[in-house]
């Protein structure tokens, strides 16, 4: 017996997890047509009655012509542009505004005591009259739109109201206030700029004088009022280099002078005669020669009397002692010659350091000034923008004296155009746009009810649902009986419908799916079909004995097995016992004959389940299930097995090993799709066959699916069946 790999594997042609059938959103949308029709009908009524409740709203609108901004005599009126960008886009901008201000407003309701239409006699009782006009100008504005559709001079103001007469009167109104608003506010506004600009002006001038009296204050303060502070800093910078220069000399004229005293302190405490040394010569006198010279001529004369008189005489004495006299008279001025070397050196040591402290004190005098050169520059800067403003303002305040006085007599730039017409027509509500609105809601509503009702409902509703979730051919459809019929009849009753009312539409769905698992053999033959479902309670028991019921008819040997060995009911629709059957054969302790039913159809068996086994699925895979099953295919025409469903057990996977096929049973509106993969993908994993589809208790009055004429499934009249 080949063996069975119950572990689950994904069928590589399972149907994706979404999927956008058209079909069946189409379908859905015939089914509940119905809905919607209902839905724009109701939100057609519904408009129509919210549209005869609201009140009527009447526009009146009245016209204004503002010219750009009239070009200033003086010659600084270049506003003269084109509308709607530039400055004079932004003037038109500011006049929109001010057409619809508060203020523009309140002075209407003053004018026309709008505060009796717009408040209630409580409130006209209880508030001043300063707020009655504030609250009443506030609701008008609610009322009043400014338009300004084409960008040109002309502006529009539309006013709505129930009351025709008074959204004309308004709107006429407002218009009188913005041109005598905008004839006040051109004089009026020259005088008021004159007098900002003559405070500004004070206000500059002050400044002005302030940051001059600051510049005098710091120059005196830091003794730059003979020079400037740029001049002081430039003379400081000047003597900072003079005396880095001079510093620079003495510094290398010290260190000559060193090297000069080292040389002649070294010579002076040598022990070689003070004669023949160079220090006399290093003195740079020409005295020191001379007296030399002496010096050697004495000696000479010393030691000739001394080679010829002797050292006992007078000359000799007197000429030693001049030479004694003229070499103490060389060691002094050698001695004189070194202290001046070192009077030199100490000078300019000390003319170095004078140097040095020069410049240090300057460099303090430099930085010194940094803070007073940011001061000073800041005190620049305050008085050159109070300069440069006062010089502004003396030229602003000229001009706008100038131009109050050139503009006295000029007519104002605004000009009422067309009044406000009594309004006959109301503009809401609108009857037509509020009934398109409706209908167009409730059709998107509908629509999206019924397609999320398809989206979420994953249940089998049509043939094709059924083939795309099982990848297998729907064999049939069996129509569910009416609910008269259905509830006079017990389960035995339902199960023997077809034997019973042989030429009902039920009877006929049988053949034809009879017919087509004939024809879906046609390349082999179909001895042992199992008959499964998804789930309990789908009807395939009922199916086992339809399809029995069927093949018995056409002249065939049918045998159905009851291979549901957990809850087993083929015995009760076939009003047989259960005591010996199928579990009796597998462990041979009874034969066939005993086993195997006749019923009251012709040529139609039944074998019982029997005793309920312990392991059912382990009886159906053991080689006495396989030898049992292949003597009852030689005994019978055609094997029908009632197997338990798929979702619940294996068994049925079980027998699709050893039969021809597998007929799995669908229940309309019930089953789920993914549960019809689930089950498919289990017969399909063990290389088991699947022969179709049946898709049972679809109804058959619901036209929906268009099944019933493509099968030719047409319910008779009571004069036919009576016929037949």
């Amino acid at each position: 017996m080949p063996e069975l790999n119950p572990s689950p594997v994904v069928d590589s042609e399972a149907e994706p997890a979404f999927s956008f059938d058209v079909g069946r959103y189409i379908r859905a949308l015939r089914r509940y047509a119905w809905l919607l029709v209902a839905l724009v009908a109701l939100a057609v009524t519904g408009s129509v009655y919210y549209t005869r409740q609201q009140p009527e709203i009447f526009e009146a609108t009245a016209s204004v012509q503002i010219e750009p901004r009239m070009a200033d005599l003086l010659g600084q009126g270049n506003e003269m542009v084109a509308v709607g960008g530039g400055p004079s886009g932004e003037y038109y901008k500011e006049q929109k505004q001010i057409l619809g201000s508060i203020r523009l407003l309140r002075e209407t309701v003053v004018a026309k005591n709008l505060q009796l239409t717009f408040l209630s006699d409580d409130e006209r009782t209880r508030l001043p009259l300063d707020q009655q006009y504030d609250i009443a100008a506030v609701r008008l504005k609610k009322r009043v739109t400014i338009q300004y559709p084409e960008q040109n001079r002309i502006m529009y103001v539309v006013v709505s109201h129930t009351d025709p007469k008074l959204a004309m009167e308004i709107a006429n109104q407002h218009v009188t206030t913005f041109d005598q608003y905008s004839r006040g506010l051109l004089t009026a506004g020259t005088a008021q700029a004159s007098s900002a600009l003559s405070t500004e002006f004070i206000s500059a001038e002050k400044a002005l004088r302030e940051a001059e009296a600051k510049i005098y204050q710091f120059q005196k303060d830091n003794d730059l009022m003979a020079v400037s502070l740029e001049d002081r800093q430039s003379l400081v910078t000047a003597k900072i280099q003079n005396y880095s220069s001079k510093e620079d000399s003495a510094h290398s004229r010290s260190r000559e002078l060193a090297s000069r005293l080292e040389i002649l302190r070294k010579l002076a405490t040598s022990t070689n005669d003070v004669v023949e040394t160079p220090i006399l010569a290093m003195g740079n006198s020409s005295a020191f020669d001379a007296l030399r010279a002496q010096y050697y001529t004495e000696k000479n004369k010393f030691e000739e009397l001394q080679r010829e008189i002797g050292p006992k005489t007078i000359e000799y004495a007197k000429a030693k002692s001049r030479v004694e006299n003229l070499r103490l008279t060389l060691e002094s001025e050698a001695k004189r010659v070194l202290g001046a070397a070192e009077n030199e050196y100490n000078a300019a040591q000390k003319f170095e350091r004078d140097m040095g402290g020069e410049v240090e004190r300057f460099k303090k005098e430099i930085l010194e000034l940094g803070p007073k050169i940011v001061a000073y520059n800041a005190l620049a800067r305050a008085k050159k923008g109070a300069e440069d403003k006062y010089n502004i303002l003396v030229s602003r305040l000229s001009t706008s004296e100038m131009s109050g006085r050139l503009n006295k007599g000029l007519d104002t730039n605004v000009r009422p155009l067309d009044s406000a017409q009594l309004p006959t027509v109301p503009v809401s509500p609108n009857l037509r746009v509020n009934i398109m609105v409706a209908t167009a809601l409730s059709l998107v509503v509908g629509l999206g009810f019924v397609f999320l009702m398809v989206f979420l409902d994953r249940s089998i509703k049509s043939a094709e649902d059924a083939q795309s979730s099982a990848g297998a051919p729907v064999l049939g459809i069996v129509p569910v009986l009416a609910e008269t019929e259905a509830a006079k009849l017990d389960v035995r009753g339902r199960d023997m419908y077809v034997f019973e009312h042989p030429k009902s539409q039920l009877a006929e769905a049988c053949r034809s799916l009879r017919t087509n698992i004939v024809f879906s053999g046609a390349d082999r033959q179909l001895r042992t079909i199992v008959v499964s479902s998804a789930n309990p309670r789908e009807g395939k028991t009922t199916m086992v004995l339809y399809l029995g019921t069927t093949m018995a008819q056409s002249g065939q040997r049918i045998l159905l097995v009851d291979s549901d060995m957990r809850r087993p009911r083929l015995h009760v629709s076939a009003g047989l016992p259960r005591g010996i059957g199928l579990s009796n054969l597998i462990v041979g302790d009874e034969s066939y004959d005993d086993a195997i039913k006749s019923t009251e159809i012709p040529n139609l068996f039944v074998l019982p389940c029997g005793p309920l086994p312990p392991n059912p699925a382990e009886l159906l895979m053991s080689k006495r299930f396989a030898t049992v099953l292949e003597e009852l295919g030689k005994r019978f025409d055609t094997v029908i097995l009632d197997s338990p469903p798929l979702g619940a057990v294996t068994d049925a996977v079980v027998l699709s090993k050893q039969t021809d096929g597998v007929i799995l049973v669908v229940h309309a509106s019930k089953t789920l799709r993914d549960e019809v993969k689930r089950a498919s993908r289990q017969i399909k994993h063990v290389n088991g066959q699947i022969i179709g589809i049946i898709l049972n208790q679809l109804d058959a009055k619901d036209h929906r699916y268009g099944y019933y004429n493509y099968y030719g499934y047409h319910s008779e009249t009571k004069e036919t069946a009576e016929a037949s």
